[in-house]
Order: structure tokens, then sequence, then C-alpha cells
């Protein structure tokens, strides 16, 4: 399957699509079929190279229709289709060594060229099910774990990693998960998924929510090393604080910890958030971590609309172990209905050594149309 054809494929797709959504509605008017057509077109510059174009059309395929009162299905499909004259990053999310049990995904990420990537898979297929104070759900999902922003380290399955280009795809588990209402604040969850091999990984967690706090501690039982972890969300009038982190013990029987403290607060309509990162398992930054690039990161992000069409959200990634740092800019225009023209930015400001020396600079401008 060549890049034409996989671009062909998105097309038909999406006008099928398209049609579905406009003529299947349920009772209450709700679409049965939604979804996001959309086209990239930009420059990369990788590490010690020069600019290079490059070229992206995404299409997303989701239905959550209702089967009973209390049961429902989630469907979600994409495809993708990246282009450049050198190997890039793939603009959605990559993981090394941990498969799925059934591979639901037609790509060539291991083809030698990466210049062209394209894919065609099955994000979500599953049932969910409740009864009384009891959720159930089961099949290819992904569970929704932790609070905060530029990482979160008790997103035990597929944590999406902090620079990944598309932030809206992360990568689903085939497995289940149930939710216990012990009290109307207080739940115990447990979910376990299978993978490539027949290995079981697990996750437990005791959701506390208080009145302007919550308390969420959970342990993991992973392949190669298990976790324990707490999240702690306070809610206060006008500011958010959020810690987060993991203490990770290997099968080797060293430890190492990953953990996230920040807050968000809204001033005249637009929200500023700072956070800090320390990742001591130099794992985060994905196929740019060794086990060995181990870092301190603050982040900084300020969102908000503006026109009433315009909304806008530069952001700021510095290393404290010295080294570039990150401008991260996302523009958004509204120009009609259904109808976004976006930018985003991932620039590098220096040429000094640090934790994300190898990072490669990238920036685009989008056409995206939501059905």
């Amino acid at each position: 399957m060549d890049l034409r054809l996989a671009r062909l494929v998105c097309l038909a797709l999406a006008l099928l699509g398209t049609g579905m959504a406009r003529a299947d509605d349920d009772d209450s008017g709700k679409k049965v079929i939604s979804g996001t057509l959309a086209v990239e077109g930009g420059a990369t510059q990788p590490t010690e190279s020069g600019l290079s174009a490059y070229q992206y059309s995404y299409l997303d395929l989701e239905s959550h229709p209702d089967l009973a009162p209390d049961l429902s299905l989630g469907l979600e499909a994409d495809a993708i289709a990246q282009n450049s004259a050198v190997p890039m990053l793939a603009s959605e999310p990559e993981f090394e060594g941990v498969k799925n049990l059934i591979h639901l995904e037609w790509e060539n990420a291991e083809a030698d060229d990466q210049g062209e990537i394209y894919s065609l898979e099955l994000q979500q297929a599953s049932l969910a099910w409740t009864a009384g104070s009891l959720e159930l759900k089961g099949g290819l999902f992904k569970p929704q774990w932790g609070s905060s922003l530029f990482y979160k380290p008790t997103d035990y399955f597929y944590p999406l990693p902090p620079l990944q280009w598309l932030t809206d795809e992360p990568l689903s588990s085939e497995g289940a998960n149930a939710t216990c209402f012990l009290f109307d604040d207080l739940s115990l969850e447990g979910a376990a998924r299978v993978l490539k091999g027949g290995q079981t990984e697990g996750v437990a967690r005791l959701v506390n929510k208080m009145i302007g706090l919550t308390v969420t501690p959970s342990a993991a039982w992973l392949t190669g090393r298990n976790a324990f972890g707490l999240e702690l969300v306070a809610s206060l009038p006008t500011v958010q604080i959020r810690l987060e982190g993991t203490d990770w013990l290997y099968a080797d029987q060293h430890t190492a910890a990953n953990w996230i403290i920040g807050f968000s607060t809204n001033h005249e309509g637009v929200q500023y958030s700072a956070e800090i990162l320390r990742d001591g398992t130099g794992e985060i930054l994905g196929m740019f971590s060794d086990s060995g690039n181990q870092g301190t990161y603050v982040f900084l992000k300020a969102e908000g609309a503006f026109f009433s069409q315009w909304k806008a959200s530069p952001g700021l990634v510095v290393p404290l172990e010295g080294g570039p740092f990150l401008f991260w800019p996302k523009v958004g225009w509204n120009f009609a209905p259904q109808w976004e023209l976006g930018f985003q930015g991932q620039v590098l400001l220096g040429n000094w050594k640090g934790p994300l020396d190898l990072y490669p600079g990238r920036a685009g401008v989008s056409l995206a149309y939501s059905f």
C-alpha cells in the first residue's frame, strides 16, 4: 500500500463518514457518527539537518451509541498519511517494547524509510455497562487516569509523551475496567489488560473526592516493574493545585520516581498553568530517552479565546539541567461553522547540549473540518 492509496482511503472514509453523520441521527438528534478530517503542511528540522517540507493527512471517525439504558458502545478509528523528504517523527504517539495482544492497525511503522508513514487503526471498540454503584467496561479503550497537563505519571497504560504533536489520540489497550462506588465520594477501581505474548498487567485505584480535594492512591503491576502512585488535586475558588507521581520498582530491584507538581488559574478568560516535571526514569521523552536521560522540566502555558473565533495556546518547556528550551505555540481560527485553520510549532531556542538538544523542530499549518 503506497502513500497515494492511503490518501484515497482517507478520502473515501471521510466521504462515507460525512454522509453517515448527516443521515444517521438517533431519536434525540445526536449524531451516530462524528469525526474530523484534517490536512497539514509545514517544515521539520531534524537534528544537525536543514529544513525539510512535510505533509500530513488525518481522519478520525467515532460513534458512541446507547444500545440500552445502561449499556453503551464506543467505536473509534483513524487513518493517517504522512510524507516528508527526510525521516521524521510520527505525529501520533508510538510505544516501543509494549504491544497489544491483537494488532488492530495496518501501517508501515517497521519500514526503514520513515519519510512516508501511513496507518489505518481501530482506536476504540468497547462496551460500557452501569448497574447501580457498579460500572464495567471491556474491549479496546483508554482509561482516563491522571490530572496533570504536561505529563500524567499515573496514566499507567500507554501514557502520552509530553511533547507529542497530536495529543487527542492516545493509544488504547485491550482489557477490562471495573469501578465500584462505595460511597458518593469514594470509589474503588481495578483495571487489567493483556499484551502480546500473554502478559497481563493490572492497576488498582482508590478515588476519594472530598470538598475541594481529591486524593487517589494507586498501584500498578506491569511487565518488568511495579509502581505505587499518588494523585492530589486541590480546587480553590480561583486556583487548582495538582501533585502527581509514581515510585517504580524494577525487576533488578532498583527504583526510580517520576513526579509532577503544578497549578492553574484563570484571569479575564485566560487560563495560566505552570508545572514542574521530574523524569527520574529517563523514559518520558520517548525515543529521545535511553533510561539515562533523566531531567527536570518546567512547563508554562497560557490558553484563551479572543475575538470570538480565535484561540491561542503558547507554551514553553525549559529543562533545568540546561540546554535548549522549547517554544510551543498553538493558534486556531474557526473561520466558518465546523472549519478551523490552525498553526502549531515546536521551536528549539539555543544550540548547546541538554536534555532536549536532540529533539527536532517542527512548524505546520492545518485545515480541519469536523462533522
